[in-house]
């Protein structure tokens, strides 16, 4: 059978796991993570893992166990991993002294969006505009898709390349100034 015949046989059989699987599992992770993004998360990245390996789907006995192992291990991750850096910003919250007067907490704030200022004129004009229309506008992932002509997806992306950019930019001039913006900017995301 011709390269292309063994991958319109992928294709197909990809697509109708995504179609038959696609809701149930991202309502079995919304159900254990009580989150539409990690649920939208742990789905698109469970089926972009099964695309990769898609030439071993037809090797698979039992599709479903196999998803739904998948879907597990993913949001038990997850959840772990979100609970620790709950700890921690808690820790970190209960060693900080409280701000000793207005003045230095305003110049902490004006210092602290100088830097995410700073972050953002090195993104990219395209990620730029997204966070900017999502951060400052409070804009939703569809109006800016729909605004900008891109898909949800994208859109997402692009806030998630730029988040990490800002959290790595701010990591590297300060990490009190990285925790105090992190509560800010993943609030909404």
């Amino acid at each position: 059978m011709p390269k292309n015949a063994f991958e319109a046989t992928y294709e197909t059989t990809f697509k109708s796991i995504f179609d038959t699987y696609k809701d149930r599992l991202y309502g079995y992770v919304l159900a254990v993570s009580h989150s539409t993004y990690t649920a939208e998360e742990i789905t698109q990245e469970i089926f972009m893992k099964l695309w990769l390996c898609r030439d071993m789907l037809a090797s698979i006995d039992n599709i479903e166990g196999y998803i739904f192992t998948i879907a597990r291990n993913k949001t038990l991750n997850h959840l772990r991993k979100a609970s620790n850096q709950a700890s921690l910003l808690q820790e970190i919250q209960s060693r900080m002294k409280p701000a000793v007067n207005a003045n230095e907490e305003r110049t902490a704030v004006t210092e602290l969006e100088k830097l995410v200022h700073d972050a953002l004129t090195l993104l990219s004009p395209q990620r730029r505009l997204v966070y900017q229309l999502s951060r400052h506008k409070g804009l939703d992932h569809g109006q800016i898709a729909q605004q900008l002509h891109l898909s949800r997806n994208t859109v997402k992306n692009h806030l998630v390349h730029s988040l990490r950019f800002i959290r790595n930019y701010l990591g590297q001039h300060g990490a009190v100034s990285l925790i105090f913006i992190l509560c800010n900017l993943f609030r909404n995301l």
